[in-house]
């Protein structure tokens, strides 16, 4: 039997603005770093049709696609990241002026494990919410939830293998 890889321990996330025709973002950004143990991909459930007749027997049903979910979140974002994603913008004091929390582009991400051969997820389309938190515990916070969605073409995401990178010119 070969070794298991495991997709879990530290991740790398990358977003960007999706391209026209629901292209992947040609320009990726990291968000800023991400709290330990704060990165989940869940699924719920789509929603569900049924026909019911008389006395409530289900004569038919049919479910939609599950939803699915990145979320992540990401200490002390930068300001200027902040900004990328609109309705914030830096003044000339250097403060954040935040007008609204909504992002109104979609965008796109790879997020990738750090163990080669393990398993990661590229997505072309996503809605983006952005939650801004505080606590005394751990300081400024953004949540970033990525809702997947449908492509043009009628792609979701897809997976890839992490392959090992070639030594830098660091060496590391």
């Amino acid at each position: 039997m070969s070794k298991l890889i495991m997709s879990w321990s530290k991740v790398k996330l990358e977003i960007g603005k999706t391209g026209a025709n629901d292209a992947m973002a040609t320009e990726l950004f990291e968000p800023g770093v991400i709290k330990d143990k704060s990165t989940t991909l869940s699924a719920e459930d789509g929603d569900t049709l049924e026909a019911k007749a008389t006395g409530g027997v289900v004569v038919a049903s049919e479910s939609n696609e599950p939803v699915l979910t990145l979320e992540t979140t990401v200490m002390e974002q930068d300001f200027a990241v902040r900004e990328k994603f609109g309705g914030a913008t830096v003044n000339q004091d250097g403060e954040l002026v935040v007008s609204s929390n909504l992002v109104d582009d979609d965008y796109s991400f790879v997020l990738t494990p750090k163990n080669v051969g393990a398993t990661g997820i590229k997505v072309r389309k996503a809605s983006v919410s952005l939650k801004p938190a505080y606590s005394e515990e751990e300081g400024h916070s953004t949540v970033l939830t990525f809702k997947i969605l449908q492509c043009e073409d009628n792609e979701l995401y897809r997976k890839f293998k992490v392959a090992a990178s070639a030594p830098s010119a660091q060496g590391d």
